[in-house]
Parts: structure tokens; C-alpha cells; sequence
């Protein structure tokens, strides 16, 4: 064994599964916090090499995917932790040469994001917090998505018939756009228009219902020891 070379740095807390085709992990060691995402198929050498003993960062780093580095910063830097009562995320902002940064880590679940929440506490010591209602765009995020997906699918061709009207001819268009083109053809543009009016706007009166009890924004931020 190499006497000289650097300790590895001490595992606290890990979070890791599997997102569609990436495996996240979230690693919080004694000074750094990690967030990383890579190809699924590589859980286990992650993990033998972390049960192994094992600098999480050099691990993180050697199976990440070319270009595609973890995030890693050090505890001491963070300026604030961020998260909210209705998501499994934890952001973290923080300065590094004077700049200021921010990442996000997606947990596993809500009881794991406390988890890693609570250990990174521990470490950059007590913390002021305060909640908030979260933002109206915040809540909005979902519905506004899914309004401007119906604009696309039922508004924009809804529109397009009403200048230019007439049958779609269903072999000229693409494969996924048969059966727009079927309905179109079916019910007309008036049709398609009343269709996506009718979902944008059960869309809006759930962001408008979801307001009422909206999420808590939680903010903490390290205490100034001595101010």
C-alpha cells in the first residue's frame, strides 16, 4: 500500500436507482457532496467499488459518461439547501470562486431525500429555515406543459382547417399523425379546436385548484457562527 497517497474520502450517506435509461446516484461524503448520472448496467461496479472502500468521487467520475462528469462540490461552500414538500429533489446553492452555483439531485424517495437533507445539515452545522407557499409557475409548471402539448395537437391543425379547409389525406401524412388526421376528417376543425379548448382549460382550473393548497418551499441556510 501507497503510505503517501490522498485518504479516501468517507462515505456518509447514498442514494441510487434507476430513472428510465440513467442510474442516479447522490453521495454525501465528510467534505463533498455528489450528484451523478450514468448508464444503466454500470449499478454494479458502482457499488462493488463504493462497498469496496473506494473515493466516491473517483468512482462517480470513472463511470460517468464521457463529457458528462458529476456535479461535485464542497460542503463548506454550500450557501443554502432548497427543497419542497411535493418532490423527491434537493438543490443545493453554492459559491465557488466567488460564483454562484446550484445543483439539483432527484431522489429515490421523499424519506431518502431527508435522509441525504439531514446528513449534509449535520456537516455544514445549524441552519435557519424558513417555508414559503411555492410560486404560482412552480404549480403551474405540469398543466402548462400539458396546455401547450394540446395547443400543438388539437389548436394549431384546428386552426390551420379553418383557413384551408377540406379532407387530410390520411396516406400522406406521418404514422403518428393518422389518427389527428382520422379525427380531423371525423369532426372537423371546429371539432379539434373545441377538443383542446376543453382540456387547456380543465388544465388551468387544476392549476387554479392546486394554488389553493399549493406545496411549501423550504429554504435553509447555515447559521454565520459568531455574527
Amino acid at each position: 500500500m501507497n503510505e503517501n497517497a490522498p485518504a479516501s474520502a468517507r462515505l456518509l450517506a447514498l442514494d441510487h436507482f434507476v430513472d428510465d435509461k440513467w442510474y442516479k446516484v447522490t453521495a454525501v461524503t465528510d467534505s463533498d457532496m455528489i450528484i451523478a448520472a450514468t448508464k444503466t448496467g454500470k449499478q454494479q461496479a458502482i457499488l462493488s467499488a463504493l462497498d469496496a472502500g473506494e473515493d466516491p468521487a473517483t468512482v462517480l467520475k470513472n463511470n460517468s459518461p464521457l463529457g458528462q462528469g458529476p456535479k461535485i462540490f464542497a460542503l463548506r461552500d454550500i450557501e443554502a439547501l432548497e427543497w419542497y414538500s411535493d418532490a423527491a429533489t434537493l438543490k443545493a446553492h453554492y459559491t465557488v470562486n466567488g460564483k454562484s452555483k446550484k445543483a439539483e439531485a432527484k431522489l429515490s424517495s421523499m424519506p431518502n431525500r431527508d435522509a441525504i437533507r439531514d446528513v449534509v445539515q449535520q456537516i455544514i452545522g445549524p441552519c435557519e429555515q424558513m417555508d414559503a407557499p411555492a410560486s404560482i409557475w412552480y404549480i403551474g409548471m405540469t398543466p402548462l406543459t400539458l396546455s401547450g402539448i394540446s395547443l400543438l395537437v388539437f389548436g394549431i391543425p384546428g386552426f390551420t382547417g379553418l383557413s384551408d379547409p377540406g379532407q387530410v389525406d390520411v396516406d400522406k401524412v406521418s404514422r403518428r399523425g393518422r389518427l389527428l388526421a382520422r379525427l380531423y376528417n371525423m369532426i372537423g376543425p371546429v371539432g379539434l379546436l373545441a377538443i383542446g379548448g376543453a382540456i387547456i382549460s380543465g388544465l388551468l382550473i387544476w392549476w387554479y385548484i392546486s394554488c389553493k393548497t399549493p406545496p411549501v418551499r423550504t429554504i435553509a441556510r447555515p447559521v454565520q457562527q459568531g455574527a
